[in-house]
């Protein structure tokens, strides 16, 4: 029995061989993805009529099930099946390389997201849980609409999970840049790679910026600074700003691998080239930039400038 308790760790819980962490991931995320249809079912069963189906008056809990839905889906459920799971599994076999730049620290960013996840779930049974919606906008998320710990335990959840991603980003920009095989020029790497290269530059620069946001959100709820609280000088469409510069290469992160397990798959069982391959590399690198520039049109109704919105009205045009 110790044996085999030894041996599982050191295959699984130390293994540094990317196919096994690539299936740590893909478990991870099915596991995580169980919970978050779960609530999405207990969200759709509550709106299917009129009235309190399941939560009697207990509204508080209805927002912290929207929260954590969210937050699920979002943060370990995609980003550890398409980036983590597929990208460890495919990416070194098909550029040629015998395993990860860093396998260690590989390790390493898989195992910090077991505790974020608990981290989140201990923040909905703090307290009343964190209702908040995934995006903590304040002044729902201040400590005058939520005392207590829940909130701060999801802020710190995010840190940890942003962690993760930016070190799993590094991992795969250093292993596609320099472990590719020698006879193998970018132009010719295959989509789902050039996808997952792409998708590690949106984290690293993307996920500071998140953690800039809810670090001064934290700062506003425990050492009573203001910088999201207009009595105080601060500004709430600031934290809205700062938070959808994140928000919309998030999505980007969440669907950009996707393009290109379908530009593979499709290529592999139609057995033809995808068409335009040069071309489509172009695309995914110009979806990534131009991600960055269109973050406010998920803020028309929070009062910006008009020639404000006709600009990211069409930008937003443009990626599409």
């Amino acid at each position: 029995m110790t044996n085999f308790i030894n041996n599982v760790l050191l295959r699984w819980v130390y293994t540094t061989n990317h196919k096994r962490i690539g299936i740590l991931y893909l478990f991870f995320g099915f596991f995580n993805g169980f919970f978050a249809v779960l609530l999405s079912l207990l969200i759709r069963i509550e709106l299917a009529f009129p009235g309190d189906q399941i939560i009697f008056e207990n509204y508080q809990f209805y927002n912290v099930m929207v929260t954590m839905h969210g937050v699920l889906m979002l943060f370990v459920v995609i980003v550890p099946i398409l980036f983590g799971g597929f990208g460890n599994f495919f990416v070194p076999i098909m550029i040629g390389a015998p395993d990860m730049a860093f396998p260690r620290l590989n390790n390493f960013s898989f195992w910090i997201l077991p505790p974020a996840v608990l981290l989140a779930l201990t923040s909905t049974m703090t307290g009343e849980g964190p209702g908040t919606g995934w995006t903590l906008y304040p002044p729902l998320s201040s400590l005058h609409s939520h005392g207590g710990y829940s909130v701060d335990l999801l802020i710190l959840s995010f840190h940890l999970a942003g962690i993760s991603s930016i070190i799993a980003a590094i991992n795969f920009i250093c292993t596609i840049w320099f472990y590719k095989s020698e006879y193998m020029y970018f132009k010719d790497l295959p989509l789902f790679v050039v996808s997952v290269f792409v998708t590690a530059f949106l984290l690293i620069l993307a996920i500071p910026v998140l953690a800039a946001a809810i670090t001064l959100l934290l700062a506003d709820r425990n050492f009573g600074t203001r910088f999201f609280d207009p009595t105080g000088g601060g500004d709430l469409v600031l934290y809205q700003h700062i938070f959808w510069f994140f928000g919309h290469p998030e999505v980007y992160i969440l669907v950009v691998p996707g393009f290109g397990v379908v530009s593979h798959v499709i290529a592999t069982f139609s057995q033809k080239t995808v068409f335009g391959h040069k071309s489509m590399i172009v695309c995914i690198f110009l979806i990534g930039i131009i991600g960055f520039i269109v973050w406010a049109h998920h803020m028309y109704t929070s009062g910006i400038n008009t020639y404000t919105k006709a600009y990211f009205t069409t930008a937003t045009m443009v990626i599409g």
